[in-house]
């Protein structure tokens, strides 16, 4: 028998966020409204919704996008039961992201666009949210996060984006590089990292971006899987190596270097011998 049911998250890294997994079939939500943006996808099934007297259908490779305040209901869109993944965004966090962008206030213009790039993105943003978390994720967390928001409310926010002049000089650029390859075993937060040259966390991961055509935790990242692949070259131990760069958990250091390079650690330091 299906099990109608909601499962909710609170990352403590981010606590003002909720997050949530619904699976429904006949539930439907009365009209109501939120105190928060609230994003949301499906990923069976779909969801139908009225929202200021139009209906809206919520299917695969679209994404929901709902301001504060804003009266909607919801239920399935036929007999089949349906999944959806929700995030809120409090109002603090959007008003952040505004300020940086040169925006007054910032809404959603629409309740519902197709974007299958935005919806994957989503799916992965809301399941780094909701698996176990460590304070050394707090900068992936942060900046996937951060370009998350900021690109959807781009897109689809009602305001135009008057870019700010690049900031981010190029020797602040060198001394954060030489940061991360110096300090790779260690955790970053984002908003030390933007203070030690003087800008915003919202400003540092655009311009570092910008600079480089990766976030800071990409870059990182693959710093520190670059140090480990010349150092399993090397015949080092991979237990030794994962915590020396910066992976305190060896399956997360197995699942990235895979990812990277399309072979285990161990079977790269076999082949490699």
């Amino acid at each position: 028998m299906f099990e109608e049911k909601i499962d909710y998250w609170h990352n403590p890294i981010l606590p003002d966020m909720e997050l949530s997994h619904a699976r429904f079939q006949h539930f439907e939500f009365e009209q109501h409204v939120h105190l928060d943006y609230h994003i949301g996808v499906v990923t069976q099934g779909g969801q139908k919704y009225n929202h200021k007297g139009e209906k809206y259908l919520l299917n695969k490779g679209f994404i929901s996008t709902l301001n504060p305040d804003e009266s909607h209901n919801g239920q399935s869109i036929n007999d089949e039961a349906y999944q959806a993944f929700v995030m809120s965004v409090p109002v603090d966090y959007a008003k952040q992201i505004a300020n940086e962008l040169n925006i007054k206030e910032h809404f959603f213009a629409k309740p519902l666009n197709h974007d299958p790039d935005i919806y994957n993105h989503f799916l992965k943003l809301h399941s780094m949210l909701t698996q176990p978390q460590t304070l050394h994720n707090q900068l992936q967390i942060e900046t996937t996060l951060m370009a998350f928001c900021t690109e959807l409310f781009m897109r689809y926010g009602t305001s135009n984006v008057n870019n700010k002049s690049l900031n981010l000089s190029q020797e602040s650029l060198f001394n954060i590089k030489e940061r991360f390859h110096d300090e790779m075993g260690n955790s970053f937060q984002l908003e030390q990292l933007a203070d030690s040259i003087g800008l915003s966390k919202f400003q540092f991961l655009r311009q570092f971006k910008a600079a480089t055509g990766m976030t800071p935790h990409a870059y990182l990242k693959r710093v520190r899987l670059e140090y480990a692949k010349k150092a399993l070259a090397k015949g080092c131990n991979m237990v030794d190596i994962a915590h020396k760069v910066g992976f305190f958990d060896q399956s997360h250091f197995n699942k990235a270097f895979k990812n990277a390079f399309l072979i285990t650690p161990s079977h790269f330091q076999k082949q490699i011998k």
